[in-house]
């Protein structure tokens, strides 16, 4: 049986609640320095991104990911509803492997594959703020994890997984980006957009038939096209091909 999200007035509520936010969190993106690079997955999350930062002046949209990965092909598909120009940009097993040190220190505790994933998105895009989609999963309850929970549970779990994040692996992925002389922006992560996001009843942002709906019905509000804002989550580490890499290097 077909579970049922937020009316048509709470729905228009919450859509305007994330619309002011949203200009507050966009503003800041545009004070940082240097035009915008998006990394962009092909996903609903980076697709918004790219979406509404499409008219800025030099701004790019990048995806990395060893050579046949699933979101360099998903990116390929989807930048053809943008105008940003794109760079795929395609690591080789060499690389990962001489930053492999800097990921596990940078990110103790933290797996493996999901560790190197953030710190071959920040050593190896193009120049330019970086502009990621970090948030969105933890605010929208967009985990695998999250699937079949009880709402009290869920809530329990977003609350620590966003407080991990704000706290532990935001701090440290700035901190890593800053090593390697870049700027790394997290729109989905400005106070502003965090309470508004917040405010919606966490019923209302629970998975049903497909994760994160309600997301995706407001990334089709923000005019984001249809078939962006539909595609399905694929984590980085998996997305990427890095996962697989480390695996194949781990069973030989």
């Amino acid at each position: 049986m077909e579970t049922q999200g937020p009316g048509e007035g709470a729905l228009a509520g919450a859509f305007a609640r994330l619309d002011a936010a949203w200009g507050v969190s966009l503003a800041d993106v545009r004070r940082r320095p240097g035009p915008p690079t998006v990394l962009f997955s092909g996903g609903v999350d980076s697709g918004l991104l790219a979406w509404e930062l499409r008219g800025e002046q030099g701004a790019t949209l990048a995806t990395i990911g060893l050579e046949g990965s699933n979101d360099l092909r998903a990116a390929a598909e989807s930048v053809r509803s943008l105008p940003t120009p794109w760079q795929p940009v395609v690591v080789r097993p060499r690389d990962l492997e001489g930053i492999r040190a800097d990921a596990a220190a940078a990110f103790p505790g933290m797996r493996e594959n999901l560790a190197l994933g953030l710190a071959a998105l920040l050593r190896f895009a193009p120049s330019g703020t970086l502009v990621c989609g970090q948030g969105a999963d933890e605010l929208f309850l967009g985990y695998a994890h999250f699937r079949g929970l009880p709402p009290s549970e869920a809530g329990d779990r977003a609350d620590t997984d966003l407080a991990k994040l704000r706290v532990v692996d935001w701090p440290a992925t700035e901190a890593l980006a800053a090593r390697w002389g870049r700027v790394v922006s997290a729109p989905f992560l400005h106070p502003e957009f965090v309470r508004a996001a917040r405010a919606i009843p966490l019923d209302d942002r629970l998975p049903r038939d497909r994760p994160k709906e309600l997301w995706r019905a407001w990334a089709r509000h923000r005019g984001v096209p249809p078939a962006l804002a539909g595609r399905p989550k694929r984590a980085l580490q998996y997305g990427s091909g890095i996962d697989r890499w480390l695996r194949s290097i781990t069973t030989h």
